[in-house]
């Protein structure tokens, strides 16, 4: 893909790209740029923790507390609240009765720590220089508003990612925020049906177990989301596109894709899925970096997503 592009663009910005890629092969340079990057990443915890948001991430800590679980969602009949599956609190138990402050720390370490690790040392030094950016706006303020509401866009863009070669990571995905999911048409293009089965039967096996415990919960989730459909996106969502287009077009992008085993194209169109779009979800598109690296966490087996006798033949490389 890369050198694709490098054909299209002049001949000095491609030599400038050549020179870049060796400098940044260099040891030193290498071990320069990790450093910095990790100074940046912890600054950047530094600052979130002193200056504390109520964002989404306070919301789970918050609904655990509440009478209902669906208190927001169900009372106020919007998109707002806790909106995920029982099971999501279930898990997190343990850590969301903790206090608030400890939470937050935990909680913002940890998708800190995601994010350095799934964009590797450069783009991570290019995310968190952004994060420091005094006038940054629009798609450059996606880092720094990410980290501070503390939403699950990372780890789902991280069970994209990784459900290349474990399938059962879609099961966060179905149970979250639901239409994301749409990239398990990846496998349905590609004849993988026995992925596509690990992926549903693992989520039914989650759905079983948290089933057996809180039932009446499932069912009040059932309603939030037949509530949610009704209602208008949020003012702060990215409204260009209806959630039926988008989700067309998700469809469409995974599926050309799965044609083509671009991978990469998957986040994005998880991404897209979303039931609605902000700027803190762009952060979804850091997926796309460990899938063109080709780093070996993503692969199958086989080096792909999985056996190639079932994927259509690919176009001849450009």
């Amino acid at each position: 893909m890369v050198d694709a592009a490098l054909r299209l663009v002049p001949d000095p910005i491609a030599r400038l790209y050549a020179a870049a890629t060796r400098a940044a092969e260099r040891r030193d340079v290498r071990r320069v740029a990790l450093v910095l990057a990790l100074l940046l990443a912890a600054a950047a915890f530094g600052y979130l923790m002193v200056n504390i948001y109520l964002g989404d991430s306070y919301g789970y800590w918050q609904a655990i507390r509440f009478d209902h679980l669906y208190y927001t969602a169900v009372v106020d009949t919007a998109p707002h609240g806790y909106l995920y599956a029982p099971v999501f609190v279930q898990i997190l138990w343990p850590l969301l009765s903790l206090p608030w402050e400890v939470f937050h720390a935990i909680w913002l370490a940890a998708i800190v720590a995601l994010l350095f690790w799934i964009s590797g040392r450069w783009v991570a030094l290019l995310i968190f220089a952004l994060f420091f950016a005094p006038f940054a706006i629009g798609v450059l303020a996606a880092p720094r508003h990410y980290l501070s509401s503390g939403n699950i866009f990372l780890p789902m863009a991280l069970a994209v990612v990784a459900g290349f070669r474990w399938p059962w990571t879609y099961s966060f995905l179905l149970l979250t925020k639901v239409t994301p999911g749409i990239g398990l048409l990846w496998f349905v293009a590609r004849g993988e049906w026995r992925q596509l089965l690990i992926a549903f039967g693992a989520t039914a096996a989650v759905v079983l177990v948290s089933f057996s415990f809180s039932w009446s919960l499932w069912f009040d989730w059932l309603t939030v989301l037949k509530n949610n459909v009704g209602n208008p996106e949020p003012t702060f969502a990215i409204q260009l596109i209806p959630l039926i287009p988008r989700l067309v077009l998700a469809a469409g992008m995974t599926v050309v894709a799965a044609r083509y085993d671009a991978r990469w194209v998957v986040p994005i169109a998880a991404m897209i899925a979303l039931p609605y779009v902000t700027d803190t979800a762009l952060i979804m598109v850091v997926g796309v970096v460990p899938l063109l690296r080709h780093d070996a966490w993503t692969e199958g087996r086989t080096g792909r997503s999985d056996t190639v006798t079932h994927a259509a033949p690919a176009l001849p490389a450009a």
